[in-house]
C-alpha cells in the first residue's frame, strides 16, 4: 500500500509499504528517503478532527490498527538532534544498551534544513545561501538606518515646529505688551 507522507517543509513522499507494515517499517522507509535517523522522525496521523502524534512505544503497532490505509495522509516532523542525544544519554544512564542502527549517524537533510538552496539572479548567475543571507542582513541594516533617519527627521521637524510656535507666542505676547503700554 502507498502512504502519502507530507514533510513539514511542504514536500510529499509516497512511501510504499506492505498491508501488514508497522509504524517502525514506515519510519524506516521515510528515514531512507529523507536521510535522517529513525529516532528523529515524528509522525502525526488521523484526519482533521482526530489528529495525533504516533508515540515511540507504538513503533511495533501495525499501520492498519492505527487506521492508516492505502493513500492515507501522514505528517512528518523532525525531532531536534539535541533532544535525541539527551534522550539517548538518559536511556543509557539507566543501564540499557541499544543496538546500533546504521541510520542513527547524523546526516544532514535537504528536506529538513533547506540547505543547498540556490537562487538564480536576473543575469543568470546562481547565488548560494550565504550570499543571500549576507544580502538580507545588509537590507535589514539599511531598513533600520532608514527608519532611524526618518525618526530623526520627524523629531527634528517637531523641534523646529515647536520653536516656531514658541516664537509666534513670544511675538504675540510682545505685541500685547506694546498695545497695553
Amino acid at each position: 500500500m502507498k502512504v502519502s507522507v507530507e514533510i513539514i517543509t511542504g514536500t510529499f513522499i509516497d512511501a510504499d509499504v506492505s498491508e501488514d507494515a508497522t509504524v517502525k517499517e514506515l519510519k524506516e522507509k521515510i528515514a531512507a528517503e529523507v536521510k535522517l535517523p529513525v529516532k528523529r522522525l515524528i509522525l502525526v496521523i488521523g484526519d482533521e478532527e482526530e489528529r495525533r502524534v504516533v508515540m515511540e512505544d507504538e513503533d511495533e503497532t501495525r499501520l492498519r490498527d492505527l487506521d492508516v490505509g492505502e493513500w492515507s495522509h501522514v505528517y512528518l516532523f523532525f525531532m531536534h538532534p539535541d533532544l535525541v542525544s539527551e534522550e539517548e544519554e538518559r536511556s543509557k544512564g539507566e543501564g540499557e544498551e541499544e543496538d546500533e542502527d546504521p541510520m542513527e549517524e547524523e546526516v544532514s537533510s535537504d528536506a529538513e534544513s533547506g540547505k543547498g538552496k540556490e537562487e538564480e539572479k536576473p543575469n543568470g548567475e546562481v547565488e548560494d545561501d550565504k550570499e543571500m543571507k549576507n544580502e538580507e542582513e545588509g537590507r535589514d541594516e539599511k531598513v533600520e538606518d532608514d527608519e532611524e533617519e526618518e525618526k530623526e527627521m520627524i523629531n527634528g521637524e517637531k523641534a523646529n515646529d515647536d520653536d516656531g510656535v514658541k516664537e509666534e507666542a513670544i511675538e504675540g505676547e510682545e505685541g500685547d505688551n506694546k498695545d497695553s503700554n
